[in-house]
């Protein structure tokens, strides 16, 4: 034991240096990788930015796209406006033009007939020449049906604004005349009660919104949104995702603004929440941006080819490293990134460490499996010996007690015999006929014993010849009927072959099918103690005889019903009720059908009763 206990120590302090000398070699391989890798995406950057300072000098943007990533999304801002490739929708635009009007004085006439005189047909008679001329005909064709609409004229008013969401100028606040038409055309709809054609002209003018349509400001784009929402029509706040887009272009036009101002030309990087990258580059008249989706890293961060065991991340400021396992972490501040990538080794002991421990392991493991398994052996050795002693001592008490039982009984009465105490010549022969009971019984016991003994040992001879089954049954039910008789039994036997079966001759020992039978209605009569009937029945079925022993008994266990077959083995609601046994009569049973090629079978249910059937071919003709 002691042997064992230091192999262990010692298997343990040799593998704990193999460990640490082991994660020594893989933390430096590790950190090998992630500096090759950090150096790779610091090229692929380089690369972008050149790229972008190309694109600023020499547009458009498929003459260099093969220098960056699928999935990019390009940005050029100029005086000339906003371009983006590939092509997405803006929401609304940091510089939106502003159209003033030039005919101030031209609407004078239609505001004091409406405003102070409240005469709207003349109004609108008075605006009816100025949407014949292009300059003032947008701004008309707005009083005019916001006129209509005062006066009750609805559906003038309707047509009205038909015409003017034909028009592409602007007015004077910078809103396109064709989305105020728009916006007042669903207002009109939902206040006269036409919630369906409101609905319609509500999502036609949302998806135009959501589609980038006009050149609108963040205020305006929020305010219709906004009229929309109150409509019903908007269905909640506008997609996030087409939010930070518009900000971030915004952002991009406002640093390129401030960078005009100050003379200078900027260019960075910056990580944005969702996990993107935006690039840019700018000029005196030009900015160029990229904007890499959020799988980015994926893409283009290379790790080197001996590397397939080794997994990454990117931490965000704020973002903790997870520390579990091998781990080495590298700052982005050389990629002008801000952030970390944390490299992960999923397999940091190499193949000959690991066969070197296997092995380790393996003598330590197996030195303790001997021990261990020579334990179990004693132990079960020991406890194999404690069983067999304890029911040789259990079947020694049973045979005892049935020993003593007769031979006391067949003492008395010779006693009194012998001294001439009885007189009476009936109680003479009375105590005759209880001796030769006795002598039958012990003689029964001592057969028993002794053929048991043959069976275990192999040398029982068997006088195997052709037998009517149901013969021997009867014969046999016939002889224990006496004794049954005697403790109050009553025996009932049913032996009748069904039609078309002429015999039921099997090829057995008469002498031991009849001791197995009656074993069985001894067993009967000896667990039945409420019950005073036991019943025998007898069947011919599939070429096979089939003789049931039937009790209305206390039952066996389940987990019971295989172990009384065995040697010595009672079960222990028999102990418990104090019936005496030896133990091997079922044994016997077994044994017997066995060697006359059948089987003997249970049922049996605690509290029920249990019935044992011996199974046996039939004798050919």
């Amino acid at each position: 034991m002691c042997l064992a206990l230091w192999q262990v120590w010692l298997t343990v302090r040799l593998m704990e240096q193999d460990r640490n000398l082991e994660l020594q070699r893989s933390r430096e391989r590790l950190g090998q990788i992630a500096d090759l890798a950090l150096a790779q995406l610091s090229r692929s950057l380089a690369n972008w930015d050149l790229g972008l300072r190309e694109l600023n000098a020499l547009p458009p943007v498929s003459s260099t796209q093969a220098r960056f990533p699928p999935g990019v999304t390009f940005f050029l801002i100029s005086q000339d406006g906003i371009k983006i490739h590939p092509q997405r929708p803006l929401l609304f635009t940091p510089a939106p033009p502003v159209e003033l009007t030039k005919t101030p004085g031209a609407f004078e006439t239609a505001d004091e007939l409406e405003l102070r005189e409240q005469q709207y047909e003349r109004a609108i008679a008075a605006l009816r020449p100025l949407t014949l001329a292009p300059a003032t005909r947008p701004e008309a064709l707005l009083r005019m049906a916001r006129i209509e609409n005062k006066a009750k004229l609805h559906e003038d008013a309707l047509d009205t604004y038909k015409s003017l969401a034909r028009e592409a100028a602007l007015s004077p606040s910078g809103t396109p005349y064709a989305l105020l038409a728009a916006s007042a055309t669903c207002r009109i709809l939902m206040d006269l009660g036409r919630r369906k054609e409101a609905s319609a002209e509500a999502e036609l003018l949302r998806n135009w919104l959501l589609d980038g349509r006009w050149r609108l400001s963040r205020e305006a784009f929020e305010y219709h949104w906004s009229e929309l929402d109150r409509l019903g029509a908007a269905a909640g706040p506008p997609p996030r995702s087409s939010i930070d887009f518009s900000v971030l272009v915004g952002d991009l036009y406002n640093r390129w603004q401030i960078a005009q101002s100050r003379g200078s030309s900027p260019g960075g990087r910056e990580s944005q929440p969702n996990s993107s990258l935006l690039v840019w580059n700018a000029t005196s008249d030009r900015l160029s941006a990229l904007l890499a989706p959020p799988d980015w890293l994926n893409t283009t961060l290379k790790l080197p080819a001996n590397s397939g065991d080794v997994q990454w991340r990117l931490l965000l400021p704020g973002m903790a490293a997870d520390g579990t396992g091998l781990t080495v972490t590298r700052s982005l501040a050389e990629a002008q990134i801000p952030g970390r990538l944390e490299f992960l080794s999923i397999r940091p002991i190499s193949g000959t460490a690991s066969n070197r421990r296997t092995l380790l392991l393996g003598g330590a493991g197996l030195m303790l499996l001997v021990i261990l398994g020579s334990g179990y052996v004693v132990y079960s050795a020991i406890s194999r010996e404690l069983r067999v002693a304890q029911l040789q001592s259990d079947f020694v008490a049973a045979v005892s007690h049935e020993f003593r039982s007769p031979l006391t009984t067949l003492r008395t009465i010779t006693e009194l015999l012998a001294q001439n105490r009885i007189s009476d010549e009936s109680r003479r022969q009375q105590s005759y006929v209880f001796l030769d009971h006795e002598t039958n019984r012990l003689h029964r016991l001592v057969e028993d014993l002794l053929d048991f003994g043959r069976m275990e040992s192999g040398r029982k001879q068997y006088r195997i010849e052709p037998h009517d089954a149901f013969e021997l049954v009867r014969a046999t039910v016939a002889d224990f009927s006496e004794h049954a008789e005697a403790q109050g039994f009553s025996v009932e036997a049913d032996l009748v072959r069904p039609e078309g079966i002429s015999a039921s001759t099997v090829r057995v020992d008469e002498e031991a099918f009849r001791r197995a039978v009656r074993n069985l209605l001894d067993n009967a009569v000896k667990y039945s103690p409420a019950c005073r009937t036991v019943w025998v029945d007898g069947a011919v079925c599939d070429h096979r005889v089939l003789i049931s022993v039937r009790d209305q008994g206390m039952g066996i266990n389940a987990e019971e019903k295989q172990a009384i077959f065995q040697k010595f083995v009672r079960g222990q609601a028999a102990k418990k009720a104090g019936i005496k046994g030896t133990g091997i009569g079922l044994s016997m049973v077994r044994q017997i059908s066995e060697a006359m090629g059948g089987e003997i079978r249970v049922q049996s249910e605690v509290g029920v009763g249990s019935t044992f059937t011996l199974v046996l071919p039939l004798a050919e003709d």
